[in-house]
């Protein structure tokens, strides 16, 4: 007797829901969300109980608050460096300002424009080529978002730098130290 397999499909499609709204994010956000986390609660745990090391227990505390800190200020960084550009680069979309060969090509002749998107859109020719520009700009905003992440790598070290050592001499500081 086949027994439905009924548990495991509604888990699965739950999980491929959430992933596809979690993707909606863009690439690079998703990158710095699971950067930002592997840095605040996973990085602290290895350092704080490495086996292999023969750090003090001080010298670990201190090491481990460095990366909870650095998260904060990073993803504060780029979410809002990234959120300024996405805006601008959105802005410069309504006023027609970014223009894609892809989107001309279409606009110019019907038989550029994928199926994929035409069945998507039922038919509607405007519809398509609206959904390829909102496409285009969306793949034109995670480009550019890497370059910027890439860019405010070091500015956002020097400050998580500056940061750092005043919270780990406050979350460190034991009743001997004060």
């Amino acid at each position: 007797m086949k027994v439905p397999n009924v548990t495991p499909v509604k888990f699965n499609q739950r999980l491929a829901n959430s992933l596809e709204k979690f993707s909606e994010q863009g690439g690079e956000k998703i990158a710095n969300y699971i950067n930002a986390a592997g840095k605040f609660a996973i990085a602290p745990l290895m350092i704080l109980y490495n086996p292999f090391t023969k750090e003090s227990k001080e010298n670990k505390e201190w090491a481990a608050v460095k990366q909870p800190v650095e998260a904060v200020v990073t993803i504060a960084a780029q979410i809002l460096s990234l959120n300024l550009l996405y805006k601008g680069i959105d802005k410069l979309a309504e006023k027609g300002k970014l223009s894609f060969k892809l989107v001309q090509d279409a606009i110019n002749g019907v038989e550029k424009i994928p199926d994929t998107i035409l069945k998507a859109n039922n038919g509607d020719i405007q519809k398509s080529i609206m959904a390829m520009h909102k496409n285009c700009i969306d793949i034109f905003k995670d480009r550019v978002g890497t370059i910027l992440t890439i860019a405010l790598y070091i500015p956002i070290l020097a400050i998580s730098n500056r940061v750092f050592p005043i919270i780990a001499d406050l979350l460190t500081k034991d009743s001997k130290n004060e």
